[in-house]
This record gives structure tokens, sequence and C-alpha cells, in this order.
């Protein structure tokens, strides 16, 4: 049991090697576009906000093939309050049977949903059974005050595997029900960061190491297939997952950036 014990330690020790050489390789890779002093910051933040990044794993059956076909989605989410709340996209765990989300370390935890937004926002609210001693969880910030051209860092965590990083800026902000009319409820932000399938559902970062928002999705600009990555924002998972919840359960309204699910 030892030896399994510190077998794991060793690789993920391993793997936080890789991450952070590959931290190094994007935020170079940014050099000519930031200055050295705001490059420094992204890998400072990253390594702030890494542990709060968690990779999910879903599954369930295809209600259109007679629940035969089995359904497995992956993506990531994002630690929120020391009791346990995750925000995701609703996409990758909405109606599923089991969800299983890991820490850092590759500690495994079972999730169920709390409340969701599959077509309104494509949002979702995960309360885990337990959560594994010294956890980090990253505050909430205030999307109103994040404006166009700011940097960001998006942080994804793909199950079993080092994480995954981009670093950008917002490049526009659309109100509800402008960018996307079939998900009318939903603030986004618009992003030069690449986002890829481990990306989906975890937090976009301000400089502060504040989550901003919820990667939804991307979509192709033009004809080279240019990359624009589509954020809801923190302000629209506060309004319509963590107040709308406060109202019947006992929580308490107020601001997310405190560490506990008693102040979300």
């Amino acid at each position: 049991m030892v030896r399994t014990s510190r077998a794991a330690k060793v690789a993920w020790m391993v793997a936080w090697l890789i991450v952070f050489y590959l931290v190094a390789r994007v935020v170079s890779a940014h050099a000519g576009e930031v200055p050295p002093a705001e490059a420094q910051a992204f890998q400072q933040v990253f390594q702030k906000v890494a542990p709060s990044v968690l990779a999910i794993r879903a599954q369930g059956r295809d209600a259109m093939s007679g629940s035969q076909t089995r359904i497995i989605e992956r993506g990531s989410g994002v630690l929120i309050s020391r009791d346990g709340l995750v925000l995701t996209a609703a996409y990758l765990v909405h109606g599923m049977d089991e969800i299983s989300v890991e820490f850092p370390g590759g500690v495994k935890v079972s999730a169920r949903v709390v409340t969701s937004e599959p077509a309104a926002a494509d949002l979702a609210l995960l309360q885990l059974d337990r959560v594994p001693l010294g956890s980090i969880v990253s505050p909430m910030a205030d999307s109103n005050t994040v404006q166009v051209r700011d940097k960001i860092l998006i942080v994804g965590a793909p199950f079993q595997l080092p994480y995954s990083l981009s670093v950008g800026s917002v490049s526009a902000r659309w109100a509800p029900n402008t960018a996307y009319r079939t998900m009318p409820l939903a603030e986004f932000f618009q992003a030069d960061a690449t986002i890829d399938a481990s990306n989906s559902g975890g937090p976009m970062f301000n400089l502060k190491g504040e989550v901003i928002g919820i990667v939804s999705h991307n979509i192709a600009t033009d004809a080279r297939s240019n990359r624009q990555g589509f954020v809801v924002t923190s302000n629209t998972a506060k309004q319509l997952l963590l107040e709308k919840r406060s109202a019947g359960s006992g929580i308490a309204k107020g601001s997310c950036s405190t560490p506990s699910v008693r102040s979300c």
C-alpha cells in the first residue's frame, strides 16, 4: 500500500513538472504580445489556481436509443467552495447517471447535480460527496469589472493527464440573447485563447486568479478555422445557479469571493 502511494506521488510530481514546462512554452509563445512581467504573472496565476481545476467524467445512457447506448462525457470544472460546490458546463453532466471528479493527486470523488441550466446557459452546479483535505478553492469575481482586451487564462484538467493551459485576451462581450439565441439567459465573453475538449466546463481566470467565467464551447470564425472561445460569465452563474439555489436551500446570498458555500 505504501509503495502504491509513493508511486502515485511520483507520477503526479512528474505530471506537475510537465505542466510547468508547458506553462513556460505557452507563455513564451505569447512573448511577443505581452511584457515579461505579464508573462511571469501568467505563470504565477496558473500555479495558484490550477489545483482548484478538476477533471470531470460523467456516464449515462442515451434516451433516444432506448437507453442501450452508453454515453461518456469528459471535461473540467472548478471548486468554488470548501463545502464542495463545483461549477461546470451543463452538457457534461445533465441527466447523467454517474459523475466522477478527479482532484490533483489523482483522488476521485463522486458528485451529483444540484442545479443546472442545460438549455438557457449551459451551466451546472455540482455537490461533491466529500472534499479532500487541503483542497484549493478559487474565488468568483464580479464579471462586470472585466473589460475587452483584459488578459485571461483558461485552464483545463484532462482526466488522468496533466493540465492544459491557454492564455489570451477578452475580445468581446455579448449580452444575453445576442450571441446565441438558443441560450437566451447566458451572457458571454468571447476570448481568443485556445479551447479544446479538456477545457469544456473549466474556468476562465483573470490575472488575480479569480473565476470570471465557465467555458462553454468554441466556433470557427473564418475559413482558416481560427477558434474563438465562448465563456459564460461568472455573474450569469451566480444569478442562475447560486442565487436561485439560495432562495430555498438556506444558503445566504452574498459574494462568492469567500471559500464557503454559505457565502455564495
